[in-house]
């Protein structure tokens, strides 16, 4: 999802909005830094999109999405199949591992339009499911992982209405400097015009550490 325009950010870079002598490298550069920002959050395309993923169960009443906020129409499907190795298996997620919304699940409504910004799913009663194993040397089982055991269906993503100003502003300002790193490939520290000289900066910093604090509130963290 491209996270800026050209007119936003021509005017943030104060370049005419007739001036098109620089379009082609904005949008590349544009598509480069919003590509960097939805790797750094690991949510993949932050779009609107309806979406089906494949979890493991988390051996608790809550179940984080990947992608956010979720809207609760298109309605919400799930399915739990303790064997289902991520529909690999034959037969797999049938209509008897399907849950009712209401009655089997929910999601964690916090936004004044009835959407999730939080992306939880609950089961108020029970868990999501993490089978049992028993390995070797030990007399009691233990939780094991539950490979693609749970399946939801659902839509969620921003548009680009209601893409958060933030992460406008993070692509804006990955932009801005990447302007000025080509064609040299390396970032002016100063420069003069008689009898050209030039001086290069030695970055001890990433460009991706210059907008983090704006990101981490949107990240998918894994532990």
């Amino acid at each position: 999802m491209l996270m800026t325009d050209l007119r936003e950010l021509k005017a943030l870079l104060e370049i005419s909005s007739s001036d098109s002598s620089e379009d082609i490298k904005l949008n590349f550069l544009v598509e480069q830094a919003s590509n960097w920002i939805e790797e750094f959050l690991g949510r993949g395309n932050l779009g609107y999109a309806a979406r089906t993923e494949f979890y493991k169960g988390s051996g608790s009443q809550k179940l984080l999405l990947r992608h956010r906020p979720v809207y609760t129409s298109p309605t919400i499907q799930v399915w739990v199949d303790e064997a289902a190795f991520y529909g690999a298996v034959s037969g797999s997620f049938g209509s008897t591992t399907t849950l009712t919304w209401g009655d089997d699940f929910t999601l964690q409504i916090d936004q004044p339009d009835g959407s999730s910004r939080s992306g939880v799913l609950i089961r108020p009663e029970t868990f999501w499911p993490r089978p049992q194993v028993r390995q070797g040397g030990y007399l009691s089982p233990h939780f094991g992982e539950g490979f693609g055991n749970v399946k939801v269906t659902y839509t969620a993503g921003y548009t680009v209405e209601n893409l958060p100003s933030v992460l406008r502003l993070a692509c804006n300002i990955l932009v801005a400097h990447l302007r000025y790193l080509f064609p040299l490939g390396m970032f002016l520290a100063s420069e003069s015009y008689e009898e050209r000289s030039i001086s290069f900066m030695q970055r001890r910093r990433s460009l991706m550490s210059m907008v983090e604090p704006m990101l981490t509130g949107f990240r998918n963290w894994k532990f």
